[in-house]
C-alpha cells in the first residue's frame, strides 16, 4: 500500500527492553512485549485478548463496514534495521515508493490473520473493517495480500488453522487479493 505520511512514533514507557537502531541510534520498545503496548484511551473501539495462541483483538462494540477498528503506530525502519525476534511482527508497507517496516507498539499489532477477513489495513497504517463486525468478533485481515514480485520473508511462514473453507492451509508468500466469498 502507498502512502506518503510518516506514522507517529510512540513511547513504551513500561517496557523492559529496548532495542537500539545503529544507522539512526534511537531507542525504541521491541513490541513483542505484550507490556510494552500501549492503548493511552485510543478512540477504537477494540482491544486486546488473550487467546490460546498468545493474544487477539477483539471488537469492543458493533462496527459497520468502513470503520478504523485500531491504528498501527511506531518507529518506520529499513529491514536492515530488524531483528529476527522483531521481524515476524513487524507491519511491511511502501512510503514514498520504497518498502519500510513498523514497529508498531500499538494494540493494532493483535489483530491476527484470518483467510476470511473482516478487516484490511489502509494506507494510513489503519485496520478497517471491511464487512460488520460484531461486538466481541476477532478483527482479522490477510496477512499476505500482495503480488509474486513482493519479497516474503520466510520467518513469517506458518500454518494458518482458521477453519474457513478456502483456508490457505501454509501461509508461505503474498497473494492477490481475492473478494469475500460466502461460508
Amino acid at each position: 500500500m502507498l502512502t506518503t505520511e510518516q506514522p507517529q512514533t510512540i513511547k513504551v514507557a513500561n517496557s523492559e527492553e529496548n532495542m537500539e537502531l545503529a544507522a539512526e541510534k534511537r531507542t525504541f520498545p521491541c513490541k513483542s512485549l505484550i507490556k510494552g503496548v500501549i492503548s493511552h484511551g485510543r478512540p477504537y473501539p477494540s482491544a486486546p485478548i488473550d487467546v490460546p495462541y498468545g493474544k487477539g483483538l477483539i471488537a469492543t462494540k458493533d462496527c459497520p463496514v468502513g470503520t478504523a477498528m485500531e491504528k498501527f503506530e511506531g518507529p518506520v525502519v529499513d529491514y536492515s534495521e530488524l531483528g529476527s525476534d522483531d521481524i515476524i511482527y513487524a507491519l511491511n508497507f511502501l512510503q514514498n515508493g520504497q518498502w519500510k517496516w513498523m514497529m508498531a507498539s500499538t494494540p493494532a499489532i493483535y489483530a491476527n490473520h484470518g483467510c476470511r477477513p473482516n478487516a484490511r489495513i489502509n494506507d494510513k497504517q489503519e485496520i478497517v473493517a471491511i464487512r460488520p463486525i460484531k461486538a466481541g468478533e476477532h478483527v482479522v485481515y490477510l496477512y499476505n495480500v500482495g503480488t509474486a514480485e513482493d519479497k516474503w520473508d520466510p520467518l513469517w511462514t506458518f500454518e494458518c488453522k482458521c477453519g474457513t473453507k478456502k483456508c490457505q492451509g501454509l501461509v508461505n508468500a503474498y497473494r492477490p487479493w481475492e473478494p469475500l466469498y460466502e461460508e
